[in-house]
């Protein structure tokens, strides 16, 4: 099988949903012997950076205030280095800054480039629009996570040969269910340290992962969490909230909570490394984003057994199937009724997690996806070598 060289350009590694989805990338190319290259456009450390290193993903560094700078000729050369210290088979960009980016690389290296959208109707909006649609004809490929992000790439001039639909893909031998007597004990450890004095086995953990920013939405699942509170399922058990993540709505986020009278039900505990550790101690996973294309979050939490609520935006519907519920999105009486019906079936919870880890495994599991991408790589550069 042939071995590729494959540079990927992104905007920065913070822990976000594109970044995680190429840190998932890299591991399995170089499962499969393949050799990721990783430059990122951030002046400072974002936080993955560790990981792509410890995994031995060779990582550059191209600090871009902003894209003018790459008129500059020291900016522009450092580019030109990177990739040919790289000498990669393929150039893989990942959002807007790295699109671009891997243009102007393609100004002077005769190399394939492919871009995979994670999103529609976030990155290229005004007149970014414009400037994407300017250089559409020096991609051979966009991947989009979505059937929404595969149609906002159609109407920037991309072809619908150009366009392939590959959902996110996730380690399922990573992310897997948790029972018994170990699942026991890490929840009393959980609660010790997020609701002191809370008995785990009385209570329903209700939880969530991302981003604290507007776009995920998380003051509609504490107002959600305010209207359920005391509420209890049919064994009498009371509901507590975790969001895990960091970002700039903490503050709000924790205002509200307190406004709420939630000081004893809900926890923000911060980021997490150790995402696997966390999802099989949920009883039920929320997502009420705005907006998604597909979600890394919500492939974790399938994988790891969890009945799911999330909105029904972007590509969540298609990977969700009938596995858990839907709401639309901003309906916080639909949240309330959606976690409150499965807060009270013990039954339904377990069925939806069995169900969602099979639907996993069977469409999303990451060799399937990687597989997939790697497809879209071979028959570009095969066309590439035969001229």
């Amino acid at each position: 099988m042939d071995s590729y060289r494959i540079l990927f350009f992104i905007s920065a590694l913070r822990c976000g949903g594109a970044e995680n989805h190429l840190l998932n990338l890299c591991r399995y190319l170089a499962s499969r012997g393949h050799a990721p290259a990783v430059c990122t456009l951030s002046a400072r450390e974002d936080g993955l950076e560790s990981e792509f290193l410890m995994d031995g993903v060779s990582l550059y560094r191209l600090p871009l205030a902003s894209l003018r700078q790459l008129s500059v000729p020291r900016k522009f050369h450092t580019l030109s280095r990177i990739v040919r210290g790289v000498g990669p088979d393929l150039i893989h960009a990942h959002l807007y800054h790295a699109e671009m980016v891997a243009a102007a690389s393609a100004l002077v290296h005769r190399v394939p480039l492919v871009a995979t959208r994670h999103s529609a109707g976030l990155e290229f909006n005004g007149w970014r629009r414009y400037a994407i649609t300017a250089i559409h004809g020096r991609f051979s490929r966009i991947i989009a996570v979505s059937g929404d992000a595969a149609s906002e790439a159609l109407t920037q001039g991309y072809s619908s040969d150009r366009v392939e639909t590959i959902p996110n893909g996730v380690d399922t031998r990573r992310f897997r269910p948790l029972e018994g007597r170990k699942r026991d004990e890490k929840r009393k450890e959980l609660f010790r340290n997020l609701f002191p004095g809370s008995d785990p086995a009385s209570a329903l953990l209700v939880g969530s992962i991302g981003g604290l920013k507007p776009v995920k939405n998380y003051s509609l699942l504490i107002r959600a969490a305010a209207r359920l509170a005391g509420g209890h399922s049919g064994r009498g058990r009371e509901l507590k909230t975790v969001i895990i993540g960091e970002g700039p709505e903490r503050g709000s986020l924790v205002e509200l909570a307190g406004e709420l009278g939630l000081d004893r039900s809900i926890a923000l505990p911060g980021y997490s490394d150790r995402t696997e550790e966390l999802f099989p101690l949920f009883d039920i996973f929320v997502l009420p984003s705005r907006t998604e294309g597909v979600p890394m979050v919500i492939l974790e939490a399938m994988a790891s057994g969890l009945p799911c609520v999330a909105s029904d935006v972007g590509g969540i519907g298609v990977v969700l199937g009938k596995t858990g519920r839907l709401v639309k999105e901003g309906d916080e009486e639909a949240m309330c009724r959606a976690i409150g019906e499965l807060a009270e079936d013990e039954a339904a919870r377990t069925g939806l997690g069995r169900e969602a880890r099979v639907r996993v495994m069977e469409r999303f599991d990451i060799d399937i996806w990687g597989d997939r991408t790697v497809q879209v790589y071979r028959s570009i550069i095969r066309r590439t070598r035969d001229g």
